[in-house]
Order: structure tokens, then C-alpha cells, then sequence
């Protein structure tokens, strides 16, 4: 049986998207409202991925990997290569999944739920991080000189009902913020964890 890739591991794509955020300053002195402005500040990027989905219903978990790119300010591609191809697109308003020769479209007017994900996933990605203060507790925390953490609890009961928490950890390197893993933790005990490679990682 084949496991399409779901809207909210998504969000693994879009905050992924901070692998190119350019920050001046050493991690200590870090806070969300510097990390918007770096955000703010960032063009497309391109990116690697693994992905390991921990389903309650499967022995053991699912392995994928691809490739991940945003471009601003609203168009992010989710390109899964193995085991199976398939593309998860967020283009406007319009998320386009395509695998297995079929294309489905969804209008986020049809799904309040999801529209509300887009939208707090379009804050990130634009560096507006303080809008998603009415839909989520946020957590910033620095670990060292070098190395950050973010996390996100829903506030709402409607988001909640489908997300525990997502949880991202980075490093700096050459005043770049870069992210090396990201989870994705869903109410029922389900998670999606992607560790993410990049340009600038040594062979």
C-alpha cells in the first residue's frame, strides 16, 4: 500500500525554507524577532531531504527522501523521489498533489483547517512571524553559541485536534541559519521527523 504525502508534513517544506536565512549576530543574542527579519530577508531556496513517518497503525516507519524549494512570497514544492515520485505543491491558494499519473487540486476556501496551516506557514516563510502568535505558543531557545531551536504548540482547539507540536533545530554557520531537523508531532502519537541536507554540508 502506497502512503501519499499528507498537507501537514508541508509544513516540513516550508519551514525548511530557513535553510538560507542570513543571520548577523552569534545564536545568543538571537530572538524570534531577529530570526523574522533574517526570514524577510531571504529569497528562493533548494534543499535535500530524508523523512521518517512514525504511523501507529505500521510496524515500523516509513522512510522517503527528495528535494524541497520555496519561492516567494507563496509557492513551495514537496518533491518526493523515493521509494514512490510524487510532488506536494502549495501554489496561492491552490495545494496540487501529483502521483501516480493523477493530479489533485484542493482550494484552501474548501478547508478552513488547512487555510489556517497555510497561512501561518506563509508567516514563516515571509518573516511574519508575529502573526502566528494567535494560532500558536511560540518557543525560541538558543543551545550553545551556535546552535537554535523552535517550537510551535497550537492555541486553537480546531489545529490542535490534528498537530501536537512542530519542533525545529539549526545551527549557524558563516552567519547562515541553517536547519538540520524538524519534527512533526500529530495529537495521536504520529510524528514526521525530516533531517535536511544542504549546499554547504561537507560531502
Amino acid at each position: 500500500m502506497r502512503y501519499l504525502a499528507l498537507p501537514f508534513p508541508l509544513l516540513a517544506c516550508a519551514l525548511a525554507s530557513l535553510l538560507f536565512s542570513p543571520l548577523a549576530e552569534a545564536a545568543q543574542e538571537l530572538s524570534i524577532e531577529r530570526l523574522a527579519q533574517a526570514l524577510a530577508a531571504r529569497g528562493p531556496s533548494h534543499a535535500e531531504y530524508q523523512q521518517t513517518r512514525y504511523l501507529d497503525m505500521l510496524d515500523a516507519p516509513l522512510e522517503s527522501r527528495g528535494h524541497l524549494s520555496y519561492r516567494p512570497p507563496d509557492h513551495l514544492v514537496q518533491e518526493q523521489i523515493a521509494p514512490t515520485r510524487q510532488t506536494l505543491t502549495l501554489d496561492g491558494d491552490e495545494l496540487i498533489l501529483q502521483a501516480d499519473g493523477r493530479t489533485r487540486r484542493l482550494n484552501l476556501a474548501e478547508s478552513p483547517e488547512l487555510a489556517a496551516v497555510a497561512t501561518s506557514l506563509r508567516a514563516v516563510l515571509n518573516g511574519q512571524i508575529e502573526r502566528l502568535g494567535a494560532d500558536y505558543e511560540m518557543t525560541f531557545r538558543s543551545f550553545g553559541e551556535q546552535e537554535w531551536g523552535l517550537e510551535l504548540v497550537p492555541r486553537s482547539d480546531p489545529l490542535a485536534a490534528h498537530l501536537d507540536r512542530i519542533t525545529v533545530r539549526g545551527r549557524l554557520v558563516d552567519d547562515v541559519a541553517l536547519v538540520d531537523r524538524l519534527t512533526i508531532e500529530r495529537d495521536n502519537g504520529n510524528a514526521n521527523v525530516m533531517r535536511i541536507s544542504h549546499p554547504t554540508d561537507t560531502p
